[in-house]
């Protein structure tokens, strides 16, 4: 009985001195049943559900001597980000890793620009014809260091809207993702 106590009481002293790295991380995987976001209504993605938004997607009115535009974007609020590619919300492909060593920004260009003028319209910006791809994202809750998680996105230009399907992200901070992981 002497030995199994010892045997015990090193076993669990070894397992209290593992480092966190090793310990497995969970994803948080939530449907949010293709919300949508549009000119007439926006959307706001509440990750940790305290009532405070981590991500707004919505449609900036704009106009030049060109004509007037429809600026579809994503809006980080506070300290929070997007994956980026030259300055543009990346879209990422199932599977892509999202980490700390990506690039990240808050401020990025629209996704999707609609241009109303005169004599035409037309669409431009990198979501303009995406179908069920990914924005990466990494985001602070309570004030801790970062959680990498992607949200699945679509661009109807028929209807003029964000098709928010789901979105999942590492319970853990600084650990990566996989877009499209939900364990």
């Amino acid at each position: 009985m002497k030995k199994f106590v010892i045997f015990y009481f090193v076993l669990l002293s070894f397992m209290s001195c593992q480092d966190e790295d090793s310990m497995p991380s969970k994803v948080r995987y939530v449907n949010l049943n293709n919300a949508t976001a549009s000119q007439h209504k926006s959307y706001s993605l509440d990750i940790d559900e305290d009532g405070d938004s981590e991500f707004l997607f919505t449609t900036v009115l704009a106009a030049d001597q060109l004509g007037d535009y429809r600026h579809f974007v994503i809006v980080p609020t506070r300290a929070n980000q997007v994956f980026e590619i030259a300055g543009r919300v990346g879209v990422l492909e199932l599977g892509q890793e999202i980490s700390l060593g990506n690039p990240f920004e808050k401020n990025v260009e629209p996704m999707v620009i609609k241009r109303i003028s005169d004599s035409a319209t037309g669409w431009s910006g990198d979501w303009k014809d995406v179908s069920n791809r990914f924005v990466g994202i990494r985001f602070r809750l309570r004030d801790q260091e970062y959680f990498y998680g992607w949200i699945r996105v679509s661009f109807d230009k028929m209807t003029e809207q964000f098709i928010v399907h789901d979105f999942a992200y590492r319970t853990t901070v600084d650990r990566e993702i996989s877009a499209g992981a939900k364990q």
